[in-house]
């Protein structure tokens, strides 16, 4: 029987539950996805409202927005 792995969203999701915010090398880092995968999964969260994105010069953060009980 096949292990359940969770998507790249969800894993992106417990990071940041856990972090409360990261860059994008530590999400990789943690999670252990491709950049590419790992990019997909941060705008598509974006997009839906459920994390946002803070810029710091060309430090790119991303915490989980208010209202954070969203499910993917």
């Amino acid at each position: 029987m096949k292990s359940k792995r969770k998507n790249p969203e969800e894993l992106v999701l417990s990071i940041l539950r856990e972090l409360g915010e990261s860059n994008i090398n530590t999400l990789r880092r943690k999670t252990g996805l491709n950049y590419y995968v790992l990019l997909r999964a941060l705008e598509s969260l974006i997009s839906r409202g459920i994390i946002i994105e803070r810029r710091i010069g060309r430090l790119r953060l991303f915490v989980m927005s208010t209202g954070d009980q969203h499910t993917v």
